[in-house]
């Protein structure tokens, strides 16, 4: 099948508008908060009035994910912030694949969507975000958050590691990440730190 590539605008006309929130889309049954869905058709109308485009997608959960791999900074990062914001625990590969973007921002948002659909199969690639020494700090302390609310014992484990062999910020939010984890072992940490 032939993909056919029109403006952003297109898309918002075609589909935003006749999509709006009524209940009975995809993503109203998913129940997704009204500000992440106003905020998603915001951002492709700001997108659409600069120019950029975008492949015609139907606007569901895989529309979403589509939008994410935009050529359009803006409609990506929101479509990732998206993807966590409703749960969407498909798209938990594509989104550990944006861990390798080239972008810092956009790896910070992929790190916190990770966090909030807190699916396991992103325990491993957040550790490694977290010990990465050449990567960001606000991405490695995001990656402390997302491991934090987790509560995977590995997670856990690279948290109380990091807290004791950092210092500055990573080292505070990846004790505080240890703390919100619920494990028991975090009140251990705290009194020894």
């Amino acid at each position: 099948m032939r993909k056919i590539v029109f403006s952003l605008m297109a898309v918002l006309t075609a589909a935003v508008f006749s999509w709006g929130f009524a209940p009975a889309t995809a993503l109203a049954q998913r129940q997704a908060p009204e500000f992440v869905l106003a905020k998603l058709q915001r951002t492709c109308q700001e997108a659409a009035h600069s120019g950029c485009q975008v492949k015609v997608v139907e606007l569901t959960p895989e529309g979403i994910m589509a939008l994410a791999g935009s050529q359009c900074y803006q409609v990506r990062g929101v479509a990732i912030y998206s993807l966590g914001e409703i749960g969407e625990t498909r798209a938990v590969d594509l989104l550990i694949g944006m861990l390798q973007d080239p972008d810092r921002h956009i790896r910070r948002i992929a790190v916190r969507a990770l966090g909030k659909i807190g699916d396991n199969r992103a325990v491993e690639p957040l550790v490694a975000v977290l010990n990465q020494q050449g990567e960001n700090v606000t991405v490695r302390c995001t990656a402390a958050w997302a491991l934090g609310q987790m509560g995977d014992p590995q997670a856990c484990a690279a948290l109380e590691r990091m807290a004791r062999a950092a210092d500055g910020p990573l080292s505070v939010a990846s004790r505080e990440a240890v703390g919100n984890s619920g494990h028991n072992r975090a009140q251990a940490l705290n009194s020894n730190l």
